[in-house]
């Protein structure tokens, strides 16, 4: 028994010694450029007993579950944090001015000045918000408010947010090979206090890299959405 826990610590030292130091930048930040997969989190959040909701946010979490279709069936985009936790690859470019994400999930795309944190002070809402970064020592902080508060899920699961949403996403590239993600979500409307979950995503193999995603090709759910009223009566999705 002695000489298998020997064998499992020196296969364990060995994997670690192989793995590639995390790459950096000319300008000595960490290199988080490259293609990444992950798993989906699906129904992870009823495992650890679900996001704090407010009676608003209860409400419009049923209404998605029970009365509305997933916007991605209507091909409107995944948005933030759902498109980085769908367990679809995506490409990651980046330079000292900006960083870029390029999605398969539907060839989306956002693009990040890397500006200290700072947002500007009039902002039109977005799927994927209003995004500014800076470096936390080795780790990218990405700041995300101005979201579009209908036809958005946050995850897989239909959970809702408001438009007074605001994301913080840490990325922290530990080795060549493995990339965390710690997403932080604020929603006072929704949520009775901030939620966190993490995932780690994987270096995609030599040769790999994200397909084109034509969301429309063959879409059976165009014509099948429900409609909900909307804040000023129109039908909305």
């Amino acid at each position: 028994m002695r000489s298998s826990l020997f064998l499992l610590l020196a296969l364990a030292a060995l994997g670690h010694a192989q793995s590639k130091p995390t790459p950096r930048t000319a300008d000595g930040n960490p290199d988080l450029s490259g293609f990444w997969q992950g798993p989906l989190m699906r129904n992870f959040f009823q495992s650890v007993g679900g996001p704090p909701f407010t009676p608003e946010g209860r409400k419009a979490f049923e209404f998605n579950l029970t009365q509305s279709i997933n916007p991605e069936g209507l091909c409107i985009f995944a948005g933030i944090p759902r498109a980085s936790i769908s367990g679809v690859p995506f490409e990651i470019i980046q330079n000292p001015q900006r960083v870029g994400f390029l999605y398969e999930l539907m060839t989306t795309w956002r693009s990040i000045p890397i500006n200290g944190g700072v947002h500007p002070k009039q902002m039109d809402p977005f799927y994927f918000g209003n995004g500014a970064a800076k470096w936390d020592r080795d780790t990218l902080v990405i700041d995300i408010v101005g979201f579009k508060d209908t036809k958005s899920w946050i995850d897989d699961d239909a959970h809702p947010h408001s438009d007074a949403m605001h994301v913080i996403e840490r990325w922290h590239r530990t080795d060549f090979d493995h990339l965390e993600h710690e997403t932080r979500i604020e929603d006072p409307k929704f949520y009775a206090k901030p939620w966190t979950f993490k995932r780690t995503f994987t270096h995609m193999p030599a040769g790999q890299q994200p397909m084109e995603y034509a969301c429309d090709e063959n879409n059976k759910n165009r014509d099948e959405g429900k409609l909900r009223p909307g804040p000023n009566g129109t039908p909305e999705y």
